[in-house]
Protein backbone atom coordinates (compact mmCIF):
# COMPACT_ATOMS: atom_id res chain seq x y z
CA UNK A 1 0.00 0.00 0.00
CA UNK A 2 2.84 2.38 0.88
CA UNK A 3 4.46 1.57 -2.46
CA UNK A 4 1.30 2.46 -4.33
CA UNK A 5 1.03 5.74 -2.42
CA UNK A 6 4.62 6.69 -3.25
CA UNK A 7 4.17 5.81 -6.91
CA UNK A 8 0.89 7.71 -6.99
CA UNK A 9 2.62 10.65 -5.36
CA UNK A 10 5.29 10.62 -8.07
CA UNK A 11 2.56 10.74 -10.71
CA UNK A 12 0.92 13.57 -8.75
CA UNK A 13 4.21 15.44 -8.67
CA UNK A 14 4.34 15.15 -12.47
CA UNK A 15 0.79 16.48 -12.67
CA UNK A 16 1.70 19.43 -10.44
CA UNK A 17 4.54 20.39 -12.76
CA UNK A 18 2.17 19.87 -15.68
CA UNK A 19 -0.47 22.17 -14.19
CA UNK A 20 2.18 24.79 -13.65
CA UNK A 21 2.41 24.93 -17.43
CA UNK A 22 -1.33 25.57 -17.65
CA UNK A 23 -1.11 28.55 -15.28
CA UNK A 24 1.99 29.86 -17.01
CA UNK A 25 0.87 29.46 -20.62
CA UNK A 26 1.30 33.17 -21.20
CA UNK A 27 5.00 32.61 -20.61
CA UNK A 28 6.57 30.46 -23.30
CA UNK A 29 7.01 27.04 -21.72
CA UNK A 30 9.42 24.60 -23.33
CA UNK A 31 7.89 21.34 -24.59
CA UNK A 32 7.91 18.32 -22.26
CA UNK A 33 11.18 16.40 -22.55
CA UNK A 34 11.19 12.81 -23.78
CA UNK A 35 11.45 10.15 -21.05
CA UNK A 36 14.79 8.43 -20.67
CA UNK A 37 15.11 4.86 -21.91
CA UNK A 38 15.21 2.18 -19.18
CA UNK A 39 18.93 1.71 -19.82
CA UNK A 40 19.61 5.42 -19.21
CA UNK A 41 17.96 5.45 -15.77
CA UNK A 42 20.51 4.58 -13.10
CA UNK A 43 19.87 3.48 -9.52
CA UNK A 44 21.37 6.81 -8.45
CA UNK A 45 18.68 8.61 -10.51
CA UNK A 46 15.99 6.53 -8.84
CA UNK A 47 17.40 7.22 -5.36
CA UNK A 48 17.32 10.94 -6.08
CA UNK A 49 13.72 10.73 -7.29
CA UNK A 50 12.84 8.71 -4.18
CA UNK A 51 14.36 11.42 -1.97
CA UNK A 52 12.38 14.10 -3.81
CA UNK A 53 9.09 12.18 -3.54
CA UNK A 54 9.59 11.55 0.17
CA UNK A 55 10.35 15.23 0.81
CA UNK A 56 7.48 16.14 -1.52
CA UNK A 57 4.98 14.26 0.61
CA UNK A 58 5.82 16.54 3.54
CA UNK A 59 5.71 19.62 1.32
CA UNK A 60 2.31 18.59 -0.03
CA UNK A 61 0.97 17.83 3.45
CA UNK A 62 2.07 21.26 4.68
CA UNK A 63 0.49 22.97 1.64
CA UNK A 64 -2.74 21.01 2.10
CA UNK A 65 -2.92 22.07 5.75
CA UNK A 66 -2.37 25.73 4.82
CA UNK A 67 -5.04 25.51 2.10
CA UNK A 68 -7.47 23.83 4.47
CA UNK A 69 -6.90 26.64 6.98
CA UNK A 70 -7.53 29.35 4.35
CA UNK A 71 -10.69 27.60 3.15
CA UNK A 72 -12.08 27.02 6.62
CA UNK A 73 -11.18 30.58 7.74
CA UNK A 74 -13.66 31.94 5.17
CA UNK A 75 -16.38 29.61 6.46
CA UNK A 76 -16.32 26.98 3.71
CA UNK A 77 -16.11 23.30 4.57
CA UNK A 78 -12.99 21.70 3.11
CA UNK A 79 -15.01 18.74 1.84
CA UNK A 80 -17.31 21.10 -0.07
CA UNK A 81 -14.28 22.85 -1.55
CA UNK A 82 -12.94 19.48 -2.72
CA UNK A 83 -16.30 18.64 -4.30
CA UNK A 84 -16.31 21.93 -6.18
CA UNK A 85 -12.72 21.45 -7.42
CA UNK A 86 -13.44 17.90 -8.58
CA UNK A 87 -16.59 19.04 -10.35
CA UNK A 88 -14.73 21.85 -12.12
CA UNK A 89 -12.21 19.32 -13.46
CA UNK A 90 -14.85 16.81 -14.53
CA UNK A 91 -17.48 18.07 -17.01
CA UNK A 92 -19.91 15.29 -16.04
CA UNK A 93 -19.82 16.35 -12.39
CA UNK A 94 -19.89 20.06 -13.26
CA UNK A 95 -23.43 19.68 -14.64
CA UNK A 96 -24.55 18.31 -11.26
CA UNK A 97 -22.79 20.97 -9.19
CA UNK A 98 -25.06 23.49 -7.53
CA UNK A 99 -22.69 26.38 -6.83
CA UNK A 100 -24.21 29.28 -4.92
CA UNK A 101 -23.22 32.86 -5.68
CA UNK A 102 -21.79 33.05 -2.15
CA UNK A 103 -19.56 30.03 -2.88
CA UNK A 104 -18.43 31.61 -6.15
CA UNK A 105 -17.48 34.81 -4.34
CA UNK A 106 -15.67 32.85 -1.64
CA UNK A 107 -13.68 30.90 -4.24
CA UNK A 108 -12.70 34.11 -6.04
CA UNK A 109 -11.68 35.63 -2.71
CA UNK A 110 -9.41 32.76 -1.66
CA UNK A 111 -8.01 31.85 -5.09
CA UNK A 112 -5.01 34.24 -4.88
CA UNK A 113 -4.01 32.86 -1.46
CA UNK A 114 -4.40 29.24 -2.63
CA UNK A 115 -2.30 29.94 -5.72
CA UNK A 116 0.36 31.54 -3.51
CA UNK A 117 0.46 28.43 -1.29
CA UNK A 118 0.67 26.23 -4.40
CA UNK A 119 3.50 28.33 -5.85
CA UNK A 120 5.43 28.15 -2.57
CA UNK A 121 5.05 24.36 -2.56
CA UNK A 122 6.25 24.19 -6.18
CA UNK A 123 9.29 26.30 -5.29
CA UNK A 124 10.05 23.94 -2.41
CA UNK A 125 9.74 20.94 -4.77
CA UNK A 126 12.07 22.57 -7.27
CA UNK A 127 14.57 23.43 -4.54
CA UNK A 128 14.54 19.79 -3.38
CA UNK A 129 15.05 18.58 -6.96
CA UNK A 130 18.02 20.91 -7.38
CA UNK A 131 19.33 19.92 -3.93
CA UNK A 132 19.43 16.34 -5.24
CA UNK A 133 21.62 17.53 -8.12
CA UNK A 134 18.94 17.25 -10.82
CA UNK A 135 17.56 19.81 -13.21
CA UNK A 136 13.78 20.08 -13.54
CA UNK A 137 14.10 18.57 -17.04
CA UNK A 138 16.11 15.60 -15.74
CA UNK A 139 13.57 15.06 -12.97
CA UNK A 140 10.72 15.09 -15.51
CA UNK A 141 12.57 12.69 -17.83
CA UNK A 142 13.23 10.21 -15.02
CA UNK A 143 9.69 10.52 -13.63
CA UNK A 144 8.28 9.93 -17.12
CA UNK A 145 10.56 6.90 -17.54
CA UNK A 146 9.18 5.47 -14.28
CA UNK A 147 5.64 5.96 -15.61
CA UNK A 148 6.40 4.70 -19.12
CA UNK A 149 8.53 1.64 -18.39
CA UNK A 150 7.29 -1.03 -15.94
CA UNK A 151 10.82 -2.33 -15.40
CA UNK A 152 11.96 1.14 -14.30
CA UNK A 153 8.90 1.48 -12.04
CA UNK A 154 9.77 -1.85 -10.45
CA UNK A 155 13.37 -0.76 -9.81
CA UNK A 156 12.06 2.52 -8.38
CA UNK A 157 9.79 0.65 -5.97
CA UNK A 158 12.67 -1.61 -4.86
CA UNK A 159 14.85 1.44 -4.15
CA UNK A 160 11.99 3.41 -2.65
CA UNK A 161 11.08 0.73 -0.10
CA UNK A 162 14.06 -1.57 0.48
CA UNK A 163 12.75 -2.61 3.90
CA UNK A 164 9.47 -3.89 2.44
CA UNK A 165 9.14 -7.18 0.61
CA UNK A 166 6.68 -7.71 -2.25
Amino acid sequence: MKKLMRYTFLVLLGVIFGTTAIYAQQQQMPPQPEPLSPEEVTDEHLEKISNVTQAGQGIQEEADNKMREVIEDVGMEFQRFQQIMMAQQNPQLANQLQLSSEEQETLQEIQPELMKINQEAQQQYMAKIEEEGLSIQEFQQIAQAIQAHPEVAERFEEINSPEEDG
